[in-house]
């Protein structure tokens, strides 16, 4: 009797899930990747938090040029949604001055790339308008230099910073949705396992 080979699933997903706080690392380990199978049962208002959780566990500790190395490898859905996600939760934790201090500044390019990806164009004008606050004390050619080092000047640009957290707070677009749905029509571009 032949029998088919584990390539995990939600159910496992779920039954391995520590915490919603923590990457779910136990399944990752086991299962290696995003299967088929499991791109087609995530549940829709879970897919956003999911490939998430994935990315994190890809990422690891790494940061600036390391990290940046690994999320090229991934497929582009993928990549995006973890930026996107990464740069939606540091500007709601502490505003643009500390996703710039964070090590997800280093990826604000990409970042950028990201929220056009999905269309989140009022995200986009946000970033775009706070990197050209940057881009007034900073040669743009030495940013991830800057970034690496934490001296991007963003002190300088506190109160422009505040009113662009003011305006990202007012949620101008359902970032979460609005990448849930893309991803389900998309699943076949979550698969990351054989």
């Amino acid at each position: 009797m032949i029998f088919g080979k584990d390539t995990g699933n939600w159910k496992k997903y779920e039954a391995l899930k520590k915490d919603e706080y923590s990457v779910n690392e136990k399944y990752w380990k086991k299962y290696k990747g995003i299967s088929k199978e499991l791109a087609q049962e995530i549940p829709v208002e879970e897919l956003y938090s999911t490939i998430d959780n994935y990315v994190s566990w890809i990422v690891g500790n790494s940061y600036d040029a390391e990290m940046d190395a690994r999320l090229q490898k991934l497929p582009a859905a993928i990549k995006y949604t973890y930026l996107v996600y990464t740069y939606e939760c540091e500007i709601n934790n502490g505003g643009f001055d500390q996703f710039y201090f964070n090590s997800i500044g280093y990826e604000v390019f990409e970042i950028q790339k990201g929220l056009e990806f999905f269309g989140l164009k009022k995200n986009k004008i946000l970033l775009d308008k706070s990197l050209e606050l940057l881009k007034q004390k900073i040669d743009v050619s030495k940013y991830h230099e800057l970034s690496s080092k934490q001296e991007l000047p963003t002190e300088d640009f506190e109160n422009e910073f505040h009113e662009l957290d003011s305006q990202f707070y007012d949620y101008p677009e359902k970032i979460e949705d609005i990448i849930n749905e893309y991803l389900d029509k998309h699943r076949e571009d979550l698969v990351t396992a054989e």
